[in-house]
């Protein structure tokens, strides 16, 4: 493999990657499962992205990145850095699916998809660079 693919891909994003289809199966299933036993959309998705997000952070930190923290100070701070960068990654995958939807008029489907892979991609060089940051 090329040096500069082997900087691409490697262990690191193949995890990411993995646990990333995993943390993606937990929100919509949840949310779906949470549908069936007739609550609400609104708190179905509010309970299935909080979930998704605790099992985004423990399996990044834990799996993904291997983060170490020596305190309870440092994880805090880590753990406030992941809230941070997710949700402002919230708010371009919010934006973004309108922007794409109103102003491009193409499908609300495809936009998903669009914007989901944008913020996968933005969601990984935030954690590496500024949530769980080796020293």
């Amino acid at each position: 493999m090329p040096i500069k693919l082997k900087k691409i891909i490697n262990h690191e994003t193949i995890m990411y990657g993995i646990f990333g289809v995993f943390t993606t199966i937990i929100n919509i299933g949840l949310y779906q499962i949470l549908l069936y036993y007739g609550i609400q959309y609104s708190y179905s998705n509010l309970i299935a992205l909080v979930i998704t997000k605790i099992t985004a952070y423990v399996v990044n930190k834990l799996f993904v990145f291997n983060s170490k923290t020596n305190n309870l100070l440092e994880l805090l701070k880590e753990l406030w850095r992941f809230v941070v960068s997710r949700g402002f990654t919230m708010l371009i995958d919010y934006f973004g699916l309108i922007f794409l939807v109103e102003v491009f008029e193409l499908n609300k489907s495809t936009c998903k998809y669009i914007i989901t892979i944008v913020v996968v991609i933005i969601n990984y060089f935030l954690s590496k660079k500024h949530v769980f940051v080796h020293k």
